[in-house]
């Protein structure tokens, strides 16, 4: 992956986002929803692979779902997921999805985050049939995206002179 031709202002900014596309069963709304730790008692499932990702606390928020913040410092979700079909996230659809979306955005969170990012790509990876991507290009292992995080990190505070997940942090334009 090539590091110096990305634009770490829009990675500050909107986000690190890796794509899990689905090798074989394309997963439906309820079956995704378990990954909250329960079933959705208006959608049935297909499959209890999600289950197996309760560990991580993904709550739904609204259509979506996040992993919520705990703290005061920085946005209210750390981690967001999306379905996705057709390259695009998708909102009050029941699937089935091409793939998932976990987005982790640098400037609005405490740099400690990138531990969490990193567990949570690590066990949807492990635990589903699924090609992680980042930018189009398939994802050997989590280190090229930790080199990504660590230079966004430092483009954080080097060129917008703010600390991640910091109410200046929160306040900057975009």
């Amino acid at each position: 992956m090539e590091i110096q031709n990305l634009n770490f202002e829009v990675l500050a900014h909107e986000g690190i986002r890796i794509d899990f596309e689905f090798n074989s069963d394309k997963p439906t709304f309820g079956d995704l929803f378990l990954i909250v730790g329960f079933e959705n008692p208006n959608q049935p499932h297909n499959s209890r692979e999600f289950e197996k990702l309760a560990e991580l606390e993904f709550e739904q928020v609204d259509d979506y779902f996040g992993i919520r913040n705990k703290t005061e410092v920085g946005d209210d979700v750390k981690i967001w997921l999306f379905p996705i079909i057709n390259g695009e996230e998708v909102y009050h659809n029941q699937g089935p999805f091409d793939a998932i979306r976990i987005t982790y955005r640098v400037l609005g969170n405490d740099p400690k985050t990138a531990k969490m990012f990193e567990k949570t790509f690590h066990l949807i990876n492990s635990n589903l049939d699924v090609t992680p991507t980042f930018e189009g290009k398939r994802i050997e292992n989590f280190g090229e995206i930790n080199e990504i995080i660590i230079k966004t990190i430092q483009y954080c505070k080097e060129e917008l002179k703010v600390e991640p997940g910091s109410e200046e942090a929160l306040q900057l334009d975009w």
